[in-house]
């Protein structure tokens, strides 16, 4: 009988570190990291097994990896993943220098891209406008490069389990929110 071998997460995690070993370039980096999760996305059951997640509820962030030793632009790349209620939402932000992949394990998300406007470009002042969206649903994987701005909703009726990597962790670096009503641009605490 033939064995069927299943990709799991730390097999994920040693392609990453294979990436970070072995690429410089963060949009290569990026695209290699998503093509990954893809293929884990793809695997049934395994991020229910690592959360012990109940068939409902269990809202919020869960840590599944964190790699001290390689990333970029800096060491401590993070692996998550975020049990997102129905209608949740966040600001527009962007991720400073880091790079992040998010993979849909289960539900569907909006992801809206935002973008700056000047004066003679539609606007009076200088402001973020939308400038595009998408739907991720299970297993589409979508990667935001450094700099670019976006926010997310949970467009199910239900939980969405979302798998995010951060090419280093969030809370080291500088990032802002956005607020396109007010125009108002902060530093996101850490």
């Amino acid at each position: 009988m033939a064995q069927v071998v299943t990709y799991t997460m730390e097999a994920f995690v040693e392609d990453v570190k294979e990436i970070f070993r072995t690429e410089r370039d963060p949009h290569v980096q990026a695209k290699a990291v998503a093509a990954h999760m893809k293929e884990l996305l793809a695997v049934p059951g395994w991020l229910e097994e690592k959360l012990e997640l109940a068939e409902d509820g269990g809202y919020g962030r869960y840590d599944l990896y964190l790699d001290e030793d390689s990333g970029h632009p800096g060491n401590g790349w993070y692996l998550m993943a975020s049990v997102q209620k129905p209608g949740q939402d966040n600001l527009p932000h962007d991720h400073g220098t880091t790079w992040v992949v998010y993979g849909v394990y289960d539900g569907a998300i909006r992801q809206r891209k935002w973008r700056w406007a000047f004066p003679g470009e539609g606007v009076s002042q200088a402001q973020i406008v939308e400038h595009g969206s998408f739907t991720q649903r299970n297993g589409n994987v979508a990667y935001f490069m450094p700099g670019e701005i976006h926010d997310t909703l949970n467009v199910v009726d239900g939980r969405s389990l979302v798998v995010r990597l951060e090419s280093q962790k969030l809370d080291r670096v500088t990032r802002f929110q956005y607020n396109p009503q007010t125009g108002a641009m902060t530093v996101m605490d850490r």
